[in-house]
């Protein structure tokens, strides 16, 4: 079966993120370049996710709208996001930096909790203005509305694995259900704890509470697992995925092209 682009990434990803420093020195050869070590890799495969990106857009027909432009900028997060956790183990998520601070799992369970409320809100404007009502509804409709997107209180429990897969989960209803918000709509009003704001405002929201958290991640991972060469540069790959992903061009023969000398570096790396 013919794998996705993203699909590539995350065999490459598994098969390196764990490497030493020390693995980063490794023979690797690219055509000439044969000096770089096995960071070579790594770096190719950056190289040509943005290519791609690139000749993704050159092909595009369409133009996305603003509120597609504002959710690919979250999606980058996201995927920073991604690298980030991609070398988090599952025996990190308890173990709190300092005395007093939140250890990885709060901090997630915190950004998800996020994650799931500002949809809400969104979804929640979005109802009413479509419903033709443009006023703040009343405050009893909000408990019942939220329900529906509220975080499972189990979500950020288990393994990184679980936490993963919950951060997937929220971000792709995200992206599914706020697609076809229009300009228009961005300027309507959607009501939250600190009043009536901007859909416009509250979609940049998911973005950037999502950085102002993902930094207090790296802060935690520098005290209790600094991270090492292997996971910075796939955290570039899952950033350079982000554009590819975010693309409505098909081209299905350039992203499989890219897909298969993924694959095939992940496998010679992984034996």
């Amino acid at each position: 079966m013919t794998k996705t682009v993203t699909q590539a990434v995350e065999e490459l990803a598994r098969a390196t993120v764990q490497l030493s420093d020390e693995d980063m020195g490794r023979e690797w050869k690219w055509g000439v370049y044969d000096e770089e070590g096995l960071r070579f890799a790594l770096l190719m495969t950056h190289h040509e996710l943005r290519d791609l990106a690139v000749r993704l857009a050159a092909r595009a027909r369409t133009q996305p709208s603003q509120a597609q432009r504002i959710l690919a900028q979250y999606h980058q997060t996201y995927r920073d996001l991604t690298g980030v956790l991609a070398g988090v183990r599952t025996e990190d998520l308890d173990r709190a930096p300092a005395e007093g601070e939140w250890p990885l799992r709060e901090a997630l369970r915190h950004m998800l909790g996020a994650e799931h409320g500002f949809l809400a809100v969104n979804r929640f404007a979005l109802v009413h203005h479509r419903a033709g009502k443009h006023e703040e509804p009343p405050e009893e409709e909000w408990p019942v509305f939220r329900k529906d997107y509220a975080a499972p209180k189990d979500a950020v429990d288990g393994t990184i694995e679980d936490v993963r897969n919950a951060f997937f989960t929220i971000h792709r209803r995200v992206l599914t259900e706020l697609d076809d918000v229009t300009d228009a709509e961005l300027e309507q009003d959607a009501w939250f704890w600190d009043g009536a704001m901007p859909i416009r405002f509250r979609l940049h929201r998911f973005e950037e509470h999502l950085r102002q958290h993902t930094i207090q991640l790296d802060k935690t991972l520098a005290a209790i697992r600094p991270p090492t060469e292997a996971h910075r540069l796939v955290r570039n790959i899952y950033n350079a995925l982000a554009d590819v992903e975010s693309s409505d061009e098909a081209a299905e023969d350039l992203r499989a092209k890219t897909a298969a000398t993924i694959c095939e570096r992940a496998a010679a790396i992984a034996t």
